[in-house]
């Protein structure tokens, strides 16, 4: 038989189960580049890595058919059993010919439970667009041989003093150019003819707000006349296939130009996606949105606007450009109205991007009177400080997707099935949880990790170490296994297995909250500002939105303060960007707070190290 390399080029049927999806594959392709673009329930097999085989998270395993030998990568992270009951990671393995490919419920993305709300503030719609009755019109004739569109040129500059109108192309070949006698409305954004219609016609001008977060993408469409939001939705990022942290989606597009097309390609996609079911769910075209607002952290800013990213990858991170962008949204893949404007917010640092801009302009902590301290948690965790007006500082963590349920063991993201809420009682013997969707568990999302091992902590079965009680009879402390402890049973799990917490589970949960505590310790340090003095806690941000106070606080991940000082604001960037798109005026503040923001480097500050070890450990609670 020929080998792999003679073969490069066959086709072959690769069936994934249990969701029932064919694909023709190459040989030699691995399962995991034979799956990306399917809908295998949101966008695929779950790749923390970005397919580099360190995280073993794409686990499958091959039912029936020919894969090529398992790689020494498979046999340095899978323990012979596995191998032997036909489980392989589908970053790795090569299709050796037609196969049957089984993908557990754990390695699926499944749909997520995603926060697109945020708290919006009123602002005063000042968006430049103004419809105009245009009356007097002449039918075109041969004795009055003037198009519809000489006439309305004159009408403008007559009446109104407006000359220079430009119009698109579509506008141009949809109107009719033979004018008729009678009235028509028009209107014009800027110096551009939108729309021209019967008095009649109910015109709708719309705009799309976009919150690119590296997780999740919001969308909000809006009436720019009224600054109503009339829709909102999110979808999980398509860059998720390529991996879930910022640094391994750089590396992925640094790889070769090919890869980064692909990234630009999968951002624009998720987005055009949202602005396709938002404009659906009115009963209008996307067509009908003029303007768009995108805000996103200064990775996501680059990876869609094509910028350069290397200097992002590497010390000192710093960002192609700080300044607002305005293009054309089909300059960087956007099918939106013809001629339809995207601006971008600005980003303030190499972490530290117009999304964060975005949540303290909605957010108002640039004018909070006494000290307030605002926390978007994310992969990447921005940090602010106000104190009375005059003094705004930030500086971002780099809290990694543990919250995400990266890198831990059984974690997963916010879908069905995941356990978001723990109890224990009876000194940790017996525990009580609930799930999303009220569904058997599968796994553990962000909060409900934080919650595991705050009720770990409060029961006294962790040391201020982290250490399991190897005593307690829930932990498993079996020869040659890292020791656990025992949530769920098979029996009651939606898995076939049991559902644990392990020591480097608690590990990786010790360093994201370890990076947010160290940051908020580090910029009060440098602002000369006590925790205790603090009036106002606003906590943004998806997970944050979910997150229990007290279990954040009970594992040292946020300051001991009561919890009246705190507030959660749900998608804060989210808002800002709706508030940029219906208002110049909040735009141009925007820009001032991209300037003024005095942004704090944790890398260089001699203190951080420090704070981040004392941050390791877990404070004594009752």
């Amino acid at each position: 038989m020929p080998g792999l390399e003679q073969r490069v080029n066959t086709k072959v049927v690769i069936d994934y189960q249990p969701i029932g999806k064919r694909v023709y594959a190459n040989i030699g392709q691995t399962v995991l580049e034979a799956a990306q673009g399917l809908e295998l329930f949101e966008h695929g097999i779950s790749t923390p890595c970005g397919g580099k085989g360190l995280c073993a998270r794409c686990l499958v395993r091959l039912v029936t058919g020919e894969l090529a030998p398992v790689s020494p990568t498979e046999k340095n992270m899978l323990t012979p059993e596995r191998l032997e009951q036909g489980y392989r990671l589908a970053c790795q393995a090569k299709i050796d010919g037609p196969c049957k490919i089984e993908i557990p419920v754990t390695s699926l993305i499944g749909r997520q439970q995603l926060q697109v709300a945020g708290c919006l503030q009123a602002v005063e719609v000042d968006y430049g667009l103004k419809r105009y009755i245009i009356s007097g019109l002449v039918r075109t004739s041969i004795h009055y041989p003037y198009s519809l569109w000489q006439q309305m040129e004159q009408i403008f500059k007559d009446r109104y003093d407006l000359t220079g109108l430009k119009v698109g192309l579509n506008l141009l070949r949809s109107v009719n150019p033979a004018a008729v006698a009678g009235e028509l409305a028009v209107t014009v954004h800027d110096n551009q003819i939108v729309d021209v219609a019967d008095l009649d016609t109910n015109y709708e001008p719309l705009g799309l707000a976009v919150d690119l977060g590296t997780t999740k993408i919001a969308a909000f469409l809006i009436r720019l006349d009224t600054g109503e939001t009339v829709a909102a939705e999110g979808v999980l990022n398509p860059q998720i296939a390529y991996g879930e942290d910022l640094m391994s989606r750089l590396a992925f597009a640094m790889e070769s130009e090919e890869n980064a097309r692909q990234m630009i390609s999968a951002a624009a996609d998720g987005i055009n996606e949202l602005a396709q079911r938002l404009t659906a769910s009115m009963s209008v075209g996307v067509e009908q949105i003029s303007q768009a607002v995108i805000v996103a952290n200064t990775a996501m800013h680059h990876l869609l606007l094509g910028l350069p990213i290397k200097q992002l990858a590497f010390s000192p991170y710093v960002p192609a450009a700080t300044l607002p962008i305005e293009t054309v949204a089909e300059v960087i893949g956007l099918k939106l109205g013809e001629q339809a404007r995207v601006y971008m917010t600005p980003p303030i640092g190499g972490f530290v991007g117009g999304d964060h801009v975005a949540m303290i302009q909605s957010s108002r902590v640039d004018e909070a009177q006494g000290i307030t301290l605002g926390i978007d948690i994310g992969t990447n965790t921005e940090v602010v400080l106000a104190v009375n007006e005059r003094m705004i500082s930030s500086c971002s963590c780099a809290s990694g997707p543990a919250f995400e349920g990266a890198h831990v063991y059984q974690g997963m993201r916010a879908v069905n099935g995941a356990i978001s809420e723990v109890r224990l009682s009876n000194n940790g013997e017996e525990v009580n949880w609930q799930t999303i969707g009220g569904q058997k568990p599968i796994g553990l999302c962000g909060s409900g990790i934080i919650d595991a091992i705050a009720e770990l902590n409060r029961a006294g079965i962790i040391a201020v170490n982290g250490r399991l009680d190897p005593n307690h009879p829930r932990v498993r402390t079996e020869a040659g296994k890292v020791p656990e402890f025992l949530l769920v049973t098979r029996e009651d799990s939606g898995c076939n297995s049991d559902i644990v917490i392990t020591q480097k589970d608690i590990g990786e949960i010790q360093l994201a909250k370890a990076a947010i505590a160290s940051g908020i310790s580090t910029l009060l340090s440098a602002c000369g500002v006590k925790v205790e003095e603090i009036e106002n806690v606003i906590i943004a941000g998806a997970f944050g939105s979910f997150l229990r106070l007290e279990s954040a606080i009970a594992v040292g991940m946020l300051p001991n303060l009561p919890l009246e000082r705190f507030a959660q604001v749900g998608n804060a960037a989210g808002a800002g960007a709706c508030m940029s798109l219906v208002s110049e005026q909040e735009r141009r503040r925007a820009e001032r707070l991209a300037t003024t923001i005095k942004h704090l480097d944790l890398a260089v500050q001699p203190e951080f190290k420090r704070e981040f070890a004392k941050a390791l450990k877990f404070p004594r609670v009752s």
